[in-house]
């Protein structure tokens, strides 16, 4: 059975502000500088991406994606730095020994980052999370509200909950904040993923969260930024149970061994790449 998408098509603009940004530096320094210090302010602002995606990023998630496109991002910074205008000949650019070294980094980097993209492996998947969690719930005119939504209790330990929030981090569906012995999961998408570097913590009414609370209990709170994202207005209390209830099982087939799991569930519904 196909999946019909319940989210909203999301904006590209914001996935390409970085990019942006590069073109319009590169652009405007080239004008008024000269290519080649055009070239190096790129390389510049390359080297600053990579120092984020390495520096925060990584330590944040541990995920293979962000040391891969931090290695690619800084050689490719470091070819754009050693790049020469060449005067003589019948090329424009030169490319002195060290910068073509710095670019057979860059180029396997690609390669192995373009492995990653290919197989999905790039995106945050916290759309994903809301599309399963629309699976089976019908419009409803139920007024939203911000209260939290209690799921259920289960055993559970601490131990057992931060080793998936590990897992879910790494993978990138999903991070987490303590509070004393409350564990909140927060799904990420590719969006939100990028506003990561300038958040200053956790909103407990702006973020959509599944909390684990030490006595057991299990509570949902979907912000209104996510439920307004879905295409029509759908039963809310259903929503919130199957959100809860997802990340029970997620934590199931964890404790089973059985984390690919997690990954099949994620793969059986599409989602926008810009939502």
């Amino acid at each position: 059975m196909s999946h019909i998408q319940k989210l909203k098509s999301g904006s590209p603009i914001k996935v390409f502000i970085p990019a942006i940004i590069s073109i319009v530096i590169l652009a405007l320094s080239s004008i008024f500088l000269g290519l080649e210090i055009g070239l190096k302010m790129l390389g510049g602002i390359i080297f600053i991406y990579a120092l984020i995606s390495l520096g925060f990023y990584f330590p944040q998630t541990r995920s293979n994606v962000y040391l891969i496109s931090s290695s690619y991002l800084l050689a490719f910074g470091l070819v754009l730095f050693n790049i020469q205008i060449q005067h003589t000949g019948n090329h424009i650019l030169a490319f002195p020994p060290i910068s073509r070294l710095f670019l057979i980094w860059m180029v396997i980097s690609w390669i192995w980052l373009f492995y990653l993209m290919v197989t999905n492996q790039t995106r945050w998947k916290g759309s994903n999370i809301l599309e399963l969690t629309a699976i089976g719930v019908e419009p409803s005119n139920n007024a939203y509200t911000e209260r939290p939504f209690p799921v259920r209790e289960i055993d559970f330990t601490k131990d057992e909950i931060l080793a998936m929030a590990a897992y879910l981090r790494k993978n990138l569906i999903s991070i987490h904040y303590n509070d004393g012995d409350k564990i909140y999961f927060v799904p990420i998408n590719n969006g939100a993923a990028m506003e990561l570097v300038f958040r200053s913590g956790f909103n407990v009414i702006e973020d959509t969260w599944i909390a684990f609370d030490p006595s057991g209990m299990v509570s949902v709170h979907i912000s209104r930024k996510a439920y307004l994202s879905y295409r029509e207005n759908l039963a809310f209390d259903q929503l919130c149970n199957n959100l809860g209830n997802l990340f029970i099982e997620f934590l199931d087939d964890y404790r089973k061994g059985e984390d690919v799991r997690i990954m099949d569930k994620l793969k059986t519904v599409k989602s926008d790449f810009f939502g």
